[in-house]
């Protein structure tokens, strides 16, 4: 029965991944503010859609940016590092209760350079976080592994932060140039440091490897 479940879930998750490729038109920053702005539930909406979208394969950089538009930059930072953890999250916990925990370290040829990157912990998912990995492959593949939960958190909150920051900076600034205001000198500024604290942290991720 419980298998039955699992199965039927994966094959919904799939489905819907597929349904997600099809109409990818669908999926616009400005669209998705036009569907949830003035709404007093936007924030849980938003972080749901998050959620879903960390399911389904949806670009992570699309909700970082719609978060931005609705939210304005602090804000939209905290929404967005907040839908991007819960999506984590769920896109591990989906991974782990199909049981398919573990399985890259069984798998011929990568078995070993798996188990190095465990012994990394938090600082090993820092690093793939940072690299330019898709959202959703990542929490995937990382819950192939048998990295702890405490890990797999910590390491995907600290990879995260630069370049949400970057991407909710994009919206945040697209913003306030829709609204006539004209800071986008100080957006593009903020978008710089955003992408240069990656390339940084990327750096520095790899000497200490």
């Amino acid at each position: 029965m419980r298998i039955g479940i699992r199965i039927a879930a994966l094959v919904l998750i799939l489905a819907g991944i597929i349904l997600v490729v099809r109409y990818r038109a669908v999926f616009d920053p400005a669209l998705i503010r036009a569907e949830i702005a003035g709404s007093a539930l936007a924030p849980l909406i938003f972080v749901g859609l998050q959620v879903a979208a960390s399911l389904l394969f949806v670009p992570r950089t699309v909700l970082g940016i719609a978060a931005g538009l609705l939210f304005g930059m602090v804000w939209g930072f905290v929404w967005a590092i907040a839908g991007a953890m819960a999506g984590a999250a769920a896109g591990f916990a989906f991974v782990r209760w199909i049981g398919a925990a573990g399985m890259l370290d069984v798998t011929p040829g990568i078995g070993r350079l798996i188990e190095r990157a465990e012994t990394g912990g938090w600082r090993s998912v820092a690093i793939l976080r940072l690299a330019p990995v898709p959202h959703s492959a990542a929490n995937t593949a990382l819950a192939l592994t048998n990295l702890s939960w405490r890990d797999y958190l910590i390491g995907s909150f600290a990879g995260m932060v630069p370049m949400t920051l970057a991407q909710v900076e994009i919206g945040a600034s697209g913003g306030v140039v829709f609204e006539g205001q004209g800071e986008w000198v100080a957006g593009s500024l903020l978008l710089a440091t955003g992408l240069a604290a990656s390339f940084l942290l990327t750096r520095a991720a790899s000497k200490w490897r």
